[in-house]
């Protein structure tokens, strides 16, 4: 017996040993910030936000190297202008970085919305002394986490205009909450783990308990283009769905918002300039109008009409009060049929080649209209 147990034992210990310099050797070569799961804290204004330095993101929370002494460009957003489904390096803020040559600071964190920003841009952005803020509105969740925001945190209780109670739901947005487990505990602590969790296989194994869950998740296959990706209808319609008043009073506090934004950039003396980034859905609109079966599909027909309506009304607004703005949904509607710019499953975020994208057309905005 005891020389079983001896030999149970060098077993485990030579998986342990094995495991260790599995997670070294990875740590080599793959950026523990591209894959390590951050703490987040609660706070009374943000709601939530990143430990400082926890999953490798700087002394701020947010997701870079280091914060700078000053920064030429710092941007705010969401998890489109964070970089979910691609490395820090490939997000769309520091792609900037690398096309234009600037010193670009990303503020952005899933689950912001335009309340976020605006506190940010004023107890962050502005402390770098930027020529140039840039706030990425993404069209699929802005205005419910705006509504979401104004209407739970006591700050904004100036802005409401309806009377009713509201209690934030953080399942109602797409951040990853911290729990307690196991496997949260290796999510922060292992990039090997991680690398194995967040893969294809994990990204394909989170879709399938979305469909076993009743989650409406359309696919659109087109071989000769090399697209074979899904949509999510379902969740992208609790954020546009101009039915809802909720979603009408998340687009009058959206639009205030970044009104408020531009008028402090002005008084400040910095530029400022809206991304306005599109839905999936969107992007691949013409696409699934073409397709028998997503053509028929009455959620994401309703789906890409709401943005229309949204996207004009919002283009109008800030055309009407001065306000800087670019849209991306062109850039990356012509590269959809020419390269992958999204994940083959349900993930509704861009990957390294969207993010690039995105980044070319605010670099092309910035130096056909130079930051004074």
């Amino acid at each position: 017996m005891n020389k079983y147990l001896k030999r149970i034992l060098l077993l485990f210990l030579s998986l342990i040993f094995a495991l260790l310099v599995a997670e070294g050797l990875t740590r080599l070569f793959f950026d523990p910030i591209d894959f390590l799961k951050p703490k987040t804290l609660t706070d009374e204004v943000l709601r939530y936000k990143i430990e400082p330095n926890s999953g490798a993101h700087d002394s701020w929370g947010y997701r870079n190297k280091r914060v700078p002494q000053s920064a030429e460009i710092v941007t705010v957003g969401d998890s489109h202008t964070y970089g979910i489904s691609a490395t820090a390096s490939n997000s769309w803020p520091i792609s900037l970085q690398g096309i234009s040559g600037k010193e670009v600071y990303n503020l952005g964190l899933g689950g912001y919305g335009p309340a976020e920003y605006f506190y940010i841009m004023q107890q962050n952005a502005l402390q770098l002394n930027p020529e140039m803020i840039i706030a990425g509105l993404y069209l699929g969740n802005d205005l419910k986490d705006t509504f979401n925001a104004v209407y739970s945190i006591p700050i904004w209780e100036n802005l409401r205009s309806l009377d009713i109670s509201y209690s934030f739901d953080d399942q109602e947005n797409d951040k990853d909450l911290d729990s307690a487990g196991f496997t949260d505990w290796l999510s922060g602590n292992s990039v090997l783990y991680r690398i194995v969790s967040s893969s294809y296989i994990g990204d394909n194994l989170r879709q399938q308990r979305r469909l076993s869950k009743g989650e409406d998740i359309p696919m659109l296959n087109v071989p000769e283009n090399g697209i074979n990706t899904g949509f999510t209808p379902d969740r992208r319609l609790k954020g546009l769905d101009l039915s809802n008043a909720e979603v009408r009073e998340g687009l009058r506090l959206t639009l205030e918002l970044f009104n408020n934004m531009n008028e402090l950039a002005k008084v400040k003396d910095v530029g400022f300039l809206v991304v306005i980034i599109p839905t999936k859905e969107m992007v691949f609109a013409e696409l699934i109008k073409k397709s028998s079966e997503l053509s028929a599909n009455v959620k994401l027909n309703i789906l890409i009409q709401n943005e229309e309506v949204v996207s004009k009304l919002i283009k109008r607004y800030f055309e009407d009060h001065g306000i800087s703005y670019i849209e991306v949904l062109e850039p990356l509607r012509n590269a959809a049929g020419s390269e992958q710019i999204y994940p083959n499953n349900f993930g509704g975020h861009s990957n390294k080649n969207g993010y690039r994208i995105i980044a070319e057309t605010i670099n092309q905005y910035l130096e056909s209209k130079p930051t004074q």
